[in-house]
């Protein structure tokens, strides 16, 4: 069954940019899939007295919060890649042998070809060259969702294995964090004495680029929906968090769309759409 497949680093990354996408078309009756590249054990605990015993087995803590987060978005169908978490970039963590960014890279496309020729998604999204805030499990998001977009339909250097068969993908998407919707949160902040000056100055050139924003899905109707995802991934979401704190004058802009970049189509799409499965439907 055809649907989407969203490839993400760690768990709640899956809410931040794609929660509302995921639950309207999971609402829709489409097959909606999420692939997780790590555990997450590198990840801060909130919200918990107990932090350092929380922190020992986060990697378990955070399996069960994405499992809820996925439940209140009406997802089903969830797969670790099987990596650890990497950290931030210059972490001791980048050098674990177990982690993503160290990964054969074969290896961890050959994952991805698998789940992909598994489930026969027709369209991917993964994250922008520079993974959003250069983290380096999210730039290896993207290089591995990248190609293994691709590898699905190279037989040579990846053969069908039993009961496998031949797939790809016809659309592919990075998710976006338009420029417009920074500016606003920033804009609010400055006016409500949150940030100052040069903090705004800072915030508004920050963001993908809206020019370069090809599809806007309106999701306000799973705002509670999106809120709630992210509040099950409690040991990472702080009650203080900024997104749980978008001031009412701009939360329709900030919260009520989310946006992607088309890198790759089969078919002949419009060059803004409001339906990710434009041109397929």
């Amino acid at each position: 069954m055809p649907g989407l497949l969203a490839f993400h680093a760690h768990p709640d990354d899956e809410v931040t940019s794609t929660g509302g996408t995921l639950a309207k078309y999971a609402a829709a009756g489409e097959q909606v899939v999420v692939v997780t590249a790590t555990d997450g054990a590198e990840g801060e605990v909130h919200n918990y007295d107990n932090a350092d015993e929380i922190k020992q087995r986060l990697p378990e803590v955070r399996a069960q919060e994405i499992a809820d987060a996925l439940e209140i978005l009406g997802v089903p169908r969830h797969e670790f890649l099987g990596y650890r978490d990497s950290g931030m970039m210059g972490d001791p963590a980048n050098k674990h042998p177990d982690c993503f960014w160290a990964a054969d890279f074969d290896e961890a496309v050959g994952k991805m070809v698998k789940l992909i020729r598994h489930y026969q998604p027709e369209v991917m999204t993964i994250y922008d060259p520079f993974g959003g805030y250069g983290h380096p499990d999210h730039i290896q998001v993207h290089r591995v969702g990248l190609a293994a977009f691709y590898a699905a339909r190279d037989l040579g250097r990846y053969p069908l294995e039993d009961g496998e068969v031949e797939w790809a993908p016809a659309k592919l998407y990075w998710t976006a964090w338009p420029r417009s919707r920074v500016r606003a949160f920033a804009d609010a902040q400055l006016e409500q004495g949150t940030i100052d000056k040069s903090t705004h100055e800072r915030m508004a050139a920050a963001g993908f680029p809206d020019e370069q924003v090809t599809a806007w899905i309106d999701v306000s109707d799973r705002w509670k929906q999106k809120e709630a995802a992210w509040k099950a991934h409690r040991t990472q979401i702080p009650e203080d968090w900024f997104l749980l704190n978008v001031p009412d004058s701009v939360q329709a802009e900030v919260l009520g769309l989310e946006a992607f970049a088309r890198i790759a189509s089969s078919v002949a799409c419009t060059s803004t759409e409001d339906d990710l499965f434009a041109g397929l439907r």
